[in-house]
């Protein structure tokens, strides 16, 4: 009686890690990669966008540490997602996980993502953002994809591109990420996915230890993006449902300026304040940038 092989059931894996000026962090997500275990085959690709840093020569150090390595680089830089499509066309594991370069990888992280992904076409880990962000970081906003898959925008569920993996023909089907969005395209692909009849599904112990921005600055610039790139969304989604936000959201959220700068003084208050400006910032400048109103 024959045993039959255990990887047999195993997709074949592709892990593309994006970067941009990551020298920083590079080296401990790439360590936090090569302690992984997978079984089947996988490979282990970094895309630089255009980084003017040390990013590159950081990544070719793991040309004997990692299976399968490549160090690409995007041939047309742009936003983050040009660089996940570039990665998506370069490799060729059956499933694929996508990794920013200043998360790590808990350990039995890949496992545990492209097992899940045997069955399930998306899938998303569990977060955790106790590893790498001091107390005054973390509590500046809600937790995300602790136990499950979160909704956005008061519209659908939407896996975060930090914790993100696919099936390739899922990724395929609808071509791939965004990339004329400036942020936000983990939000765009996962409501395109629903669209297509491809739900998210959440993969408890998959832990992915998540980075916050750390200065205030940091912190205001990024939600600052995240405001333009929700604007950008609804200008795409609202024919299919998206809800809108007018004067009353916009007062909802200076209110909660208000509240933040009133504590500026108090532990976190700097991140708090700044997180609360960053996105009503955000929202108004892309209402004006794209003449579509969502305050």
């Amino acid at each position: 009686m024959s045993t039959a092989d255990p990887t047999e059931t195993l997709p074949t894996l592709s892990v593309i890690v994006t970067c941009r000026n990551s020298a920083a962090t590079l080296e401990r997500t790439l360590n936090s990669i090569a302690r992984q275990e997978y079984a089947g085959w996988w490979e282990v690709v970094v895309v630089d966008n255009a980084s003017t840093d040390a990013t590159v020569a950081i990544a070719q150090k793991f040309q004997n540490r990692l299976p399968n390595f490549r160090v690409l680089r995007v041939p047309k830089p742009g936003f983050q997602a040009s660089g996940l499509n570039h990665g998506i066309e370069q490799t060729t594991g059956e499933a694929i996980v996508f990794m920013d370069s200043d998360d790590l990888a808990a350990d039995g992280y890949l496992d545990k993502m492209a097992r899940a992904m045997a069955t399930e076409p998306y899938v998303g880990g569990q977060l955790d953002v106790l590893r790498l962000n001091p107390l005054e970081v973390r509590d500046r906003r809600e937790l995300l994809q602790v136990e499950r898959i979160d909704k956005y925008c008061g519209y659908l569920p939407a896996v975060v591109g930090a914790s993100m993996g696919a099936r390739r023909e899922a990724v395929l089907k609808v071509k791939g990420f965004d990339e004329s969005l400036p942020t936000q395209h983990d939000l765009d692909i996962s409501w395109r996915l629903a669209a297509a009849g491809v739900p998210a599904t959440f993969v408890p112990g998959a832990v992915l230890h998540y980075r916050y921005r750390t200065g205030p600055r940091q912190i205001f610039e990024q939600e600052r993006g995240y405001g333009v790139g929700e604007v950008v969304l609804y200008r795409k989604f609202r024919k299919q449902g998206m809800p809108g936000r007018g004067l009353r959201e916009a007062a909802g959220d200076w209110v909660r300026v208000l509240r933040a700068l009133s504590q500026v003084l108090l532990p976190g208050g700097p991140a708090r304040v700044a997180t609360a400006a960053g996105i009503a910032v955000g929202r108004l400048e892309g209402s004006w940038r794209y003449r579509t109103p969502y305050l």
